[in-house]
């Protein structure tokens, strides 16, 4: 059976690197900065541990769909 050359996380990160930087990145960021201040301030911390937790989750489903989305085209430009 053939393999397919399936474009990767790399390059999609080399085609298009601020979408993939806002939508991988930024929100870690966002949870890794809601962590820290509520460690500095002494809030609760299963609720920042619950919005660093949906995050993770939207950055994850994010990226997949993404990455998904730029193996299509790039697949799809090799057809035509």
């Amino acid at each position: 059976m053939a393999t397919r050359d399936r474009p990767s996380f790399e390059e999609m990160c080399r085609a298009f690197p601020i979408r993939t930087g806002l939508f991988t990145f930024g929100p870690l960021a966002v949870g890794a900065a809601q962590s820290l201040n509520a460690v500095a301030h002494g809030t609760n911390l299963w609720l920042v541990a619950i919005i660093a937790i949906a995050t993770v989750v939207y950055s994850v489903l994010v990226t997949n769909y993404h990455l998904a989305s730029f193996r299509r085209r790039t697949i799809c430009r090799g057809i035509e």
